[in-house]
């Protein structure tokens, strides 16, 4: 299995982790994070749906990266754009505890930056 495939399940067993615990939303998770608990958890919990939407792209391409490079183009922008998106929210809004974002935002340019360097073509 090539490190791009790996890379791409392995970034939807991330996402749908995190999609888990959000939808859970562990107190010790907001206490972790220094994040107030969502007076409106439905709310919350819609703004996880993401996480469970966009790893769909991701399987995709990883099911034969090379016949799909489309889908690896779209999943490297997919997270480049999460994180930009993630970021404007951060700093339009100024939650009174942004770590949490700053760790999503982080892992969206992660993942790029992982896909991209998997998907380098031949030097």
């Amino acid at each position: 299995m090539s490190a791009l495939r790996i890379a791409l399940y392995s970034s939807v067993a991330y996402d749908w982790a995190a999609l888990v615990l959000l939808m859970a939303m562990p107190a010790w998770l907001f206490r972790v994070l220094g994040h107030p608990v969502p007076l409106e958890p439905f709310l919350f919990r819609m703004s996880a749906l993401p996480l469970a939407v966009l790893p769909v792209v991701y399987l995709m391409a990883a099911k034969d990266p090379q016949r799909h490079p489309d889908l690896v183009r779209a999943s490297i922008w997919l997270r480049v754009v999460g994180a930009l998106s993630i970021a404007v929210v951060v700093a339009w809004q100024r939650p009174p505890a942004p770590l949490a974002y700053v760790l999503f935002v982080a892992g969206d340019l992660v993942w790029a930056a992982v896909y991209r360097w998997c998907n380098r073509g031949p030097t």
